[in-house]
């Protein structure tokens, strides 16, 4: 950790899809480099797990419970954040289908794209204007290596992928003049819950840990607009 790690991007950092998996990981890696922390997830259950392990950091933690599909999730959004320094913004949070496009129902694929899309749009646009008044801070948005090319079994994920790499790219070319770092997460196969619910055929000691990703996406920003974590997945 450098020492100005909380001063670049603190005092306060908001998770979305902070109750598992890579979102887990980046709250814990927060706590540890001085940051407070602001949760957001669906799962009451999920957030208190992950907000215990932030404060057992000594760090000051608040949980929400939000739709990140929901119309109405930026104003939500706001009223969340209005109380905090927000210096950074991390989001994590996706719906992973595995199987055929036609096999899930239209709501489930319009759900899939409101929180793979919609909620890192609104994100962007409320929390991200706040930083971007401040003219300090950072956003962390995740794509995934499936975001560079559209990927069968995965039609509605890759998709949205491509949706937020594309979003991140962007925001950083305009928001770095206002001092605002920007940075574009691309994944590949990660040792998470949710991957590991789809029963994958690999091996998983050849799976990169949540953590590691976190902590080389913490390390990138600032330095570059695009990550794509692990040796073997560049």
């Amino acid at each position: 950790m450098t020492a100005g790690f909380p001063a670049r991007y603190g005092p306060w950092a908001v998770v979305l899809g902070a109750g598992q998996g890579i979102g887990r990981a980046f709250a814990r890696e927060l706590a540890v480099r001085g940051l407070d922390l602001l949760l957001i997830d669906l799962r009451e259950d999920l957030l208190e797990e992950a907000a215990g392990e932030a404060r057992a950091q000594g760090r000051d933690v608040r949980c929400a419970m939000l739709d990140l599909a929901d119309v109405g999730v930026g104003k939500q959004l706001a009223a969340a954040a209005a109380p905090l320094d927000l210096g950074l913004v991390v989001y994590t949070a996706m719906i992973s289908r595995v199987g055929l496009f036609l096999d899930d129902d239209l709501a489930t694929h319009l759900r899939v794209l409101g929180v793979g899309c919609a909620g890192p749009l609104a994100t962007a646009r409320v929390l991200g204007a706040s930083l971007c008044r401040r003219g300090r801070g950072g956003m962390i948005l995740t794509s995934s290596l499936a975001g560079f090319q559209g990927t069968g079994f995965v039609a509605g994920y890759s998709a949205c992928k491509a949706y937020d790499l594309a979003l991140a790219e962007a925001l950083w070319w305009e928001w770095k003049p206002l001092g605002v770092d920007v940075l574009a997460l691309a994944p590949g196969s990660t040792d998470t819950p949710g991957f590991q619910a789809h029963q994958p055929r690999v091996d998983r000691a050849s799976l990169q840990s949540a953590a590691a990703v976190a902590r080389e996406a913490l390390d990138a920003l600032g330095k570059q607009h695009l990550l794509v974590p692990g040796e073997g997945n560049r």
